[in-house]
């Protein structure tokens, strides 16, 4: 692997996220040169660069699930912006087409911001270069952050009582990095519905294979990587049975910064408040662990109104606006 190199793909990666999304966190030059050692082991995984000089002025990523919905392939497409307009981005897209078909793909979704709230007139080339290039909007996500240091913590507090007040017979379960042996099978099944039960407009995801020989690779990888996992869990204290779950990941040397993960809470459960539970009580629990951090980033579709009311009261707001793109390969 050439040091300089991947030095220059980091380079490019922060250039670009500075250039197209000011505010937005930058890439961990730590967790990248990570991922390239330590790919999820349920994912096949591309990573092409352009080069010019030596020095990585485009990069293409591309993600193909390897144990289901093996028609798709899901790319990040990124020209360093001093190099834009010089057809780099439109090599990279042709490879991505082309690696798409030589594994199998009929399906390639990728990502543009549409608009960044607050900011009106900024501009947001990657949208107009994807439907130039004949990829058709097929769901629409809001990006929203979580400012710690504006959160009313009394509020929340009320919040998490009058939940509780709803949640008779469940019991909280929280965690760092691994789950516990009696609650990975219900993870799983949570996880695999992550796939189907959200909004997801035309997208064509389908089912998910998950179960516990999954869930502790990837828990694996992670923590190889040195991210940070903080997660909880609501469960029925007469059965057992997982009802909801959340995570939120931390990458390594990251201070400002968390990713909000999955949030779950299975249908047979819901209208009891458990939302609002895991939400506020892994915000707590991400605070113990990592006090500096200020911001947590997660995305909704647009459509998802039951969570953005849970994501909103603890304390989320709009950040930006982002298209999913999606095309189908002749």
């Amino acid at each position: 692997m050439n040091d300089g190199l991947v030095r220059s793909w980091v380079d490019t990666q922060i250039a670009a996220v500075r250039h197209d999304i000011d505010g937005f966190p930058r890439p961990s030059p730590a967790l990248q040169r990570l991922r390239l050692l330590l790919p999820l082991s349920s994912y096949r995984v591309e990573r092409w660069a352009a080069v010019a000089d030596g020095t990585v002025v485009g990069h293409l990523g591309i993600q193909m699930p390897a144990k289901d919905n093996l028609h798709m392939a899901e790319a990040d497409l990124e020209v360093h912006p001093d190099w834009r307009r010089r057809g780099v981005g439109t090599r990279l897209l042709e490879l991505l087409e082309e690696r798409a078909a030589v594994n199998g793909r009929d399906t390639v979704i990728s990502y543009a911001v549409d608009e960044i709230f607050d900011r009106p007139g900024t501009d947001t080339p990657g949208k107009h270069f994807a439907e130039k290039h004949g990829y058709a909007v097929a769901d629409t996500e809001i990006c929203r952050r979580n400012d710690l240091t504006k959160v009313d913590d009394d509020d929340l507090a009320r919040r998490f009582a009058e939940a509780w007040e709803r949640a008779g017979g469940y019991e909280l379960v929280e965690w760092t990095v691994r789950t516990p042996e009696e609650l990975v099978d219900g993870v799983a099944r949570m996880e695999a519905r992550m796939w189907t039960d959200p909004p997801m407009g035309e997208l064509d995801i389908r089912p998910a294979v998950y179960d516990a020989e999954r869930i502790r690779a990837e828990e694996q990888s992670l923590a190889d990587r040195g991210q940070l996992t903080v997660a909880a869990a609501v469960r029925r204290v007469d059965s057992g049975e997982v009802a909801g779950y959340t995570a939120i990941n931390v990458d390594p040397g990251e201070e400002e910064f968390a990713w909000q993960d999955d949030t779950i809470v299975d249908p047979a459960h819901r209208g009891r408040r458990l939302g609002t539970i895991l939400k506020i009580a892994n915000q707590r629990q991400l605070r113990r662990y990592r006090p500096m951090i200020r911001y947590v980033v997660t995305w909704n579709a647009e459509v998802n109104s039951h969570m953005i009311d849970i994501n909103e009261a603890v304390g989320y707001r709009r950040f930006f606006r982002e298209l999913v793109f999606q095309k189908k390969l002749a």
